[in-house]
């Protein structure tokens, strides 16, 4: 049987998906046999296998660009982004296990998977859990709550998990085809049947991978998407699971507030590589405030930086992006402004509104981050005598800020301030 050819079907800029956060970078970067077809593969084959690349950026965009293959290779920055040091590290190795596991098979259907698995959170109207086997649901829950709460953001945002077992279910795999294409169901179905029976089934990699259930990401209408393999990754690396998932939620929650706020806090939107840096560092010390506030995740500074070392170093080299996140450095200074930021907030335990953070924030950035401005200039700024005295105290550890940004300390160094 052939699959029912889609190369006309996907109407990728006519769907109506809500934009999202960042990029997302396919892990099929890293050299590897080529994922396009092979010699006497059938031509009609499904979106995103091999000829037919989509425009994931009209759809959904993860958070991560990870510049899997760049290991060893900084790219220099353009004019209108700052330099600062870059280059391999720790998370792309971490992800080596996983992208040895793949073989031919895996290499020519990964993107159409992957493709499939982020898709379907779109249009996954099921009981939602969290953990391949539902072990964080109840963490999840909890801490959802505590965003609500601390953001007064009630009842606002949909939170789902996505996972791998998810391409081993045909319905979930149709469900796609039949709302996002042309498709009938009867042809939905077959093309869901041909890919559990010739692909799925055949690759143990595919049954089990966390490279299938990778995102993590934020949309417009509400939606934040964490998948299990992140997670995975960041624990089989060392990191609690724990905290990487409340880190994970934080910086998507992080875009939520900001999705609230574009306009005021930003102008017109526009998708350039220092605008998406300026919102990425922005959502990393959200993150970083919620993560060790005392009314927030309530995480001790080396608790949250052993996560950060590790999830920032997603932080990328990929200066000309548009998804461009910020070098692992600069995300590191970023959630460290956010732990200055919760600590020195007196009275300790008092929540700023997201306004002042964001104020904080954009004054640390050009007074201590890039050093476009002197401090007095940013004193100055800041009308709020609650915000200047805080941002009294950020300058106490500006030096730290500065040398954590530039590289000179260790990450022994970093969790122990």
């Amino acid at each position: 049987m052939k699959l029912k050819s889609l190369t006309l079907a996907l109407l990728c800029g006519g769907l109506g998906f809500a934009t999202v956060s960042c990029d997302k970078e396919d892990v099929a970067a890293t050299p590897t046999p080529q994922a396009g077809l092979k010699a006497g593969a059938s031509s009609q084959m499904l979106i995103g296998a091999g000829n037919l690349k989509l425009d994931k950026g009209t759809l959904a965009e993860s958070k991560f660009d990870c510049s899997f293959g760049a290991f060893g290779n900084p790219v220099l920055a353009p004019a209108n982004v700052a330099a600062s040091p870059c280059g391999p590290t720790p998370f792309n190795y971490a992800i080596n296990p996983y992208v040895r596991e793949f073989g031919d098979l895996e290499w020519e259907w990964y993107d159409l998977m992957a493709t499939l698995s982020q898709y379907y959170m779109y249009f996954d109207t099921s009981a939602q859990y969290f953990g391949a086997d539902g072990s964080l649901t109840n963490f999840a829950a909890k801490h959802q709550r505590n965003l609500e709460s601390f953001w007064n953001m009630p009842d606002e945002v949909t939170v789902k998990g996505q996972h791998t077992s998810t391409l081993q279910n045909r319905d979930a795999i149709a469900t796609v085809y039949i709302n996002a294409t042309t498709l009938t169901k009867a042809e939905a179905y077959e093309n869901a049947d041909y890919l559990i029976e010739n692909v799925i089934k055949p690759s143990a990699a595919f049954q089990a991978t966390p490279l299938l259930s990778f995102d993590g990401f934020a949309t417009t209408d509400n939606m934040i998407v964490i998948g299990d393999g992140i997670v995975q990754v960041m624990n089989d690396a060392g990191v609690d699971r724990n905290v990487t998932f409340a880190g994970i939620l934080g910086h998507e929650w992080a875009h939520q507030v900001q999705f609230n706020n574009y306009t005021a806090w930003y102008g017109k939107r526009v998708n350039t590589s220092e605008q998406t840096r300026k919102t990425e560092l922005e959502a990393d010390v959200f993150s970083s405030y919620y993560l060790t506030h005392k009314r927030g995740a309530t995480y001790n500074w080396k608790s949250a930086a052993e996560f950060f070392e590790l999830f920032y170093n997603i932080g990328d080299c990929s200066f000309i992006s548009t998804g461009h996140h910020g070098t692992p450095n600069q995300r590191l200074a970023a959630s460290r402004l956010g732990w200055i930021i919760a600590q020195e907030t007196k009275p300790m335990g008092h929540i700023l509104s997201a306004n002042q953070v964001h104020t904080l924030f954009i004054t640390a950035l050009n007074n201590i981050l890039e050093n476009k401005i002197d401090s007095s200039t940013a004193f100055a700024s800041l009308k709020d005598a609650q915000l200047k005295a805080v941002y009294g105290n950020v300058l106490k550890h500006e030096q730290e800020l500065k040398s954590i940004m530039n590289g000179e300390l260790s990450q022994e160094a970093i969790e122990n301030l």
